[in-house]
């Protein structure tokens, strides 16, 4: 990490801890503000003077090791993978290397300065001089309109602009871009991998969620480029960030807490109805990037529950199939869980649903004999 520069993580204009990866110094400014995936994870350096022993010596290095260790990883996974859908298009646009190692990717991290939609986290350098939170904030500055198209459509083209931009710190599968509505607000637009279905069902979902009592992500039917695509607001805020499941669940191994025990504390009607919902709708993609919690950026108080988000994988033919194919969750099936989740919360239908709210006949059909199974009524 020798050629990486020195850097401070902030939290907005909040100075957050000092790093130098050359001289492996880790200095913690603010500990309030540490990032989630790095609490519990730094040593406390000890002070070395002229005549150090090698033992203290030893363990000063043990500690910058394991303190470089929680930052790359945090910084890391950050950015994109390389195996999301036109990854490898905007690694090109950007002449990044492909290597998909933690050290290339700490190296794109410092390229857009860590800035994501997910929280108010950013990298401020020794010689940015004088600068601010709102002027790298991606919620209130313009994007990036060539880097926005190459990860959305896959484009060969050259990079103007700043590379402090979302892009290149959104997760997930398939093809992705942020666009700034008229009325100034983010929206994250989606393709599908194989012609529009994934994002017709994405749709769908959304319009089924409409009808249940249960928070969740609005999707709706556009285009861009003319090609099909669904787009939704971004969730966050302000105020509001999110952490992850995966982060979440990290987060309170380390800190010596039960994960399933305090997710339950936190918002546990949330997660029971997330249960429910998974059954219905023959979900097979529930994983630990599309569930978790918003946090409050100024107390760092765990709130509740995020939206519900992420259901274009929903309606999986063999598990519309297979009422007891396995679930994420525990050592239950997708049926288990949703049973479990009935006696515990009370969720409903709000509106109709018919046959005209599915794409198909089969989806009507499993949705049919899954609430049935429930002894829900439509």
């Amino acid at each position: 990490m020798e050629d990486i520069k020195k850097f401070v993580i902030m939290m907005k204009d909040i100075e957050v801890m000092k790093v130098d990866f050359g001289a492996l110094q880790y200095e913690v400014i603010n500990e309030k503000f540490i990032p989630y995936p790095i609490k519990g994870k730094l040593c406390a350096m000890p002070s070395l003077c002229g005549t150090a022993t090698v033992s203290e010596m030893t363990q000063w290095m043990v500690c910058a090791r394991k303190n470089e260790e929680a930052v790359v990883g945090w910084l890391a996974n950050r950015v994109l993978l390389l195996s999301r859908a036109n990854a490898k298009w905007i690694y090109n646009l950007c002449h990044f290397e492909q290597t998909g190692t933690d050290e290339q990717r700490v190296k794109i991290a410092l390229a857009c300065r860590a800035v994501s939609v997910l929280d108010s986290y950013w990298l401020k350098f020794e010689e940015d001089g004088e600068i601010f939170w709102h002027q790298v904030d991606v919620k209130q500055n313009p994007l990036n309109e060539i880097v926005a198209q190459v990860a959305l459509h896959g484009k060969s083209l050259t990079l103007q602009g700043s590379l402090v931009t979302p892009e290149l710190t959104t997760n997930g599968a398939y093809a992705k871009a942020w666009r700034r509505h008229e009325d100034s607000k983010l929206w994250l637009y989606k393709l599908g991998a194989d012609g529009n279905t994934e994002s017709r069902i994405e749709v769908m979902c959304s319009n089924l969620l409409d009808k249940m009592n249960v928070t969740h992500v609005h999707y709706e039917a556009g285009e861009d480029e003319g090609k099909y695509v669904c787009m939704c607001p971004c969730m966050t805020t302000e105020r509001k960030g999110i952490l992850t499941g995966m982060e979440f669940i990290s987060y309170c191994n380390v800190n010596g807490m039960d994960p399933d025990q305090r997710m339950f504390e936190i918002d546990g009607e949330s997660i029971y109805k997330m249960w429910i919902v998974d059954f219905l709708i023959s979900n097979r993609d529930r994983h630990g990037q599309n569930w978790g919690f918003f946090y409050d950026m100024e107390t760092m108080e765990i709130l509740e529950c995020h939206p519900l988000f992420d259901h274009n994988n929903a309606f999986d033919i063999e598990f519309m199939r297979n009422m007891d194919a396995p679930y994420q969750f525990g050592d239950m099936t997708l049926k288990q869980a949703a049973q479990k989740a009935m006696d515990k919360v009370d969720f409903h239908f709000t509106e109709p649903i018919t046959r005209e709210d599915f794409i198909t006949e089969r989806q009507y059909k499993s949705f049919q004999a899954k609430v049935k199974c429930l002894g829900l009524k439509i």
